[in-house]
């Protein structure tokens, strides 16, 4: 049996932690390029704890929380009865086999609940999720063109859906002064963010709203596809795609303020 990717960088983190010649193992994963070496690297960076019990588990906790079409896809070209034995809680040998090889490449995903910080916004149901990205992407937009001429803003918002909204938020960036730099990053990062988007596309503002968590998220483990799994599966793909993109490398994100106000704005509403 072949194990999960994401136990393999969780196995690959515990051996780099461990006793005896921790710092040269550390070291030698450094020096690995795989996918696996460099989530188990930001686990480390991150001071995760590592859940030993983890490795061998059939099923990631909390796997029932991750949005029904990630499971769909984990079990796609199943017949019924082996659907039945990989979402259930079997654990004889076969089943663990087959819930491994199904289920085994999702990540962890903590109990749904109230979110306030970056950590705890996979707890969001998809919808408030998707809502908080949204409203963090269209931040960022009138950021970017807070300084532009009143004509120049009228033209971007004629090519917005949500065009009629975008003078009140770029009145309210402008509320903030000095301050914006810092809780929504610098006008250039956020010029950068928003640049070379169809802006008439619906999900324009929340793809830029994954490029702005996407600094912060990159050190924090598992944090990217718990926000995907969380989200239906194309728009989790989108999600992940920008959260490791090229602005993961960057440091000019958003802080925790301008991350609770979006949050506060995408519980509003059915």
């Amino acid at each position: 049996m072949t194990a999960a990717p994401a136990q393999v960088a969780l196995a690959l983190a515990i051996a780099a932690r461990g006793g005896g010649g921790g710092e040269d193992r550390v070291a030698a994963l450094a020096r690995l390029a795989s996918e696996d070496a460099a989530a188990a690297r930001a686990l480390l960076e991150a001071g995760a704890p590592l859940d030993r019990a983890a490795v061998a588990a059939a099923r990631p906790r909390g796997w029932r929380h991750c949005d029904p079409t990630w499971l769909d896809d984990a079990c796609a070209g199943l017949d019924a009865a082996a659907r039945a034995i990989v979402l259930s809680d079997r654990e004889d040998p076969a089943a663990v086999w087959l819930a491994l090889r199904c289920l085994g490449h999702l990540a962890p995903m903590p109990e749904p609940g109230p979110a306030r910080t970056l950590a705890e916004l996979p707890r969001l149901p998809a919808r408030a999720l998707s809502r908080t990205l949204i409203a963090i992407g269209r931040r960022q937009l009138a950021h970017a063109i807070a300084a532009a001429s009143a004509l120049e803003q009228a033209a971007v918002a004629r090519r917005l859906p949500w065009g009629g909204e975008l003078s009140g938020e770029v009145a309210a960036v402008k509320t903030l002064g000095d301050a914006a730099a810092t809780q929504l990053g610098s006008r250039r990062a956020a010029a950068a963010r928003t640049g070379g988007l169809t802006w008439s596309d619906p999900l324009a503002a929340l793809a830029v709203g994954a490029r702005a968590l996407a600094p912060a998220v990159r050190r924090a483990g598992d944090l990217d596809r718990q926000l995907a799994q969380r989200l239906p599966r194309p728009l989790g793909q989108t999600v992940l795609v920008e959260l490791r993109g090229r602005f993961a490398d960057g440091a000019d994100g958003v802080d925790a303020v301008e991350i609770r106000r979006a949050i506060d704005h995408g519980s509003v509403g059915p």
